[in-house]
């Protein structure tokens, strides 16, 4: 493979450090040319170049926008790279960021982001595939086998750490079984680890459906062989899996070694992960046995359930508006004809009526001070004419 050559484009001289930091981060020998303006650029350009990298903001003359267009008119071939500064835009709208022919990132970087697309521009792939790697279509993950469950990351890098000591490979990645990478050790940016890991999920999932057959708790290892890099896959329990990265050249040669120290990794990850590593909660699948208007009408009722229901104001009527409450009706009698007082008191009654005549006080006090007493009760008619407080 011919040596790449980079021109990186910046009066700091910032962008000549962090690109080089890179490639020895990436292990991937460049010939590395550094200048500091536009000018300087496209003299350099003449002789060939792979990669131009360059700074959003090159002199007072020239953007770096305008000097990745300058260099794909006069190097087509070339790939550009453009960085931003912390004040610089923070991206393109959408319409140039599709229809630009150069990368454009904004520092702080993103390491695995830029990674990704300096080994694109370096191998001559689409740098925009790397630059959006959520455009890539999404795995088919199995939601019915429960949640997976959590490990300890800062011991499992210890593990994985011993393990890239004991392989000498290029990269580690442990994933679990819906994409998500969860450490990524060695060479990092060497490989698109997202993608990656969505690729070999469905490795994971036949090992799950291979323990039905076979019975016991299964482990897998299984090999793929490429052009550029040889991958192992380590099933981790039935949730989580490892990634052995090597040479395309070197990684056929490491079957014993994988299985040795590859094995012995995989288990301490199982005993940070606990029991959990092999349980599998499935979420178990109801069936509807009503009929279709019956489902219609409870997808009815339960959409009138979550209606969000409005509180009325309640009205205030006026104090002179309210009706004023009716007055008691007052309890009469039937009037009695022919009344005869004389017959009521035994005597005849007027005007000049003396209270003395009718009682005797003195025998009426002595009778509410036996009362008081003796807590007697009321005074009867019969009483009071025994007493002599009424005549006979």
């Amino acid at each position: 493979m011919a040596v790449s050559r980079i021109i990186t484009v910046d009066p700091n001289w910032n962008i000549a450090h962090i690109v080089r930091t890179a490639l020895n981060l990436l292990e991937r020998s460049a010939v590395q040319v550094d200048v500091p303006g536009g000018v300087e650029a496209l003299d350099e350009l003449e002789r060939g170049c792979r990669l131009l990298i360059t700074n959003f903001s090159v002199d007072d003359n020239m953007r770096g926008f305008e000097l990745a267009m300058r260099v794909k008119q006069e190097s087509p071939e070339t790939a550009v790279i453009v960085l931003g500064e912390v004040d610089d835009p923070k991206e393109f709208d959408a319409e140039t960021a599709h229809e630009s022919n150069y990368a454009y990132l904004r520092r702080p970087l993103d390491v695995q982001k830029f990674l990704r697309v300096l080994l694109a521009g370096l191998d001559q792939t689409d740098m925009h595939e790397a630059l959006f790697p959520s455009a890539m279509e999404a795995p088919v993950i199995n939601n019915e086998m429960g949640p997976i469950p959590k490990i300890d990351v800062g011991a499992a890098q210890k593990v994985m750490d011993q393990l890239q000591v004991d392989l000498n490979s290029q990269t580690l990645l442990l994933a679990s079984r819906d994409g998500k990478v969860l450490l990524e050790r060695g060479n990092v940016g060497l490989i698109n680890r997202e993608k990656l890991a969505n690729v070999m999920i469905p490795a994971v999932l036949t090992n799950i459906e291979a323990r039905e057959v076979l019975g016991g708790q299964t482990s897998a290892i299984q090999f793929f062989d490429g052009e550029n890099h040889d991958v192992f896959v380590l099933t981790v329990g039935l949730h989580h899996f490892l990634c052995v990265i090597f040479d395309g050249q070197q990684g056929s040669r490491q079957f014993g070694a994988v299985t040795r120290f590859g094995r012995r990794a995989a288990e301490d990850l199982i005993a940070l992960i606990g029991a959990g590593a092999f349980f599998i909660e499935k979420r178990e699948k109801t069936i509807d046995s009503r009929g279709p208007t019956a489902r219609k009408r409870a997808a009815k009722l339960r959409e009138t359930s979550e209606m969000e229901f409005i509180e009325l104001a309640r009205a205030e009527i006026p104090e002179s508006a309210a009706p004023a409450p009716a007055e008691p009706e007052a309890l009469q009698f039937e009037p009695i004809p022919e009344l005869n007082l004389d017959d009521l008191f035994g005597g005849s009654v007027d005007n000049s009526l003396d209270v003395d005549s009718l009682f005797d006080l003195d025998d009426l006090e002595q009778l509410a001070s036996e009362n008081a007493q003796h807590m007697k009760g009321k005074l009867d008619w019969d009483k009071a004419r025994e007493i002599g407080i009424l005549p006979d």
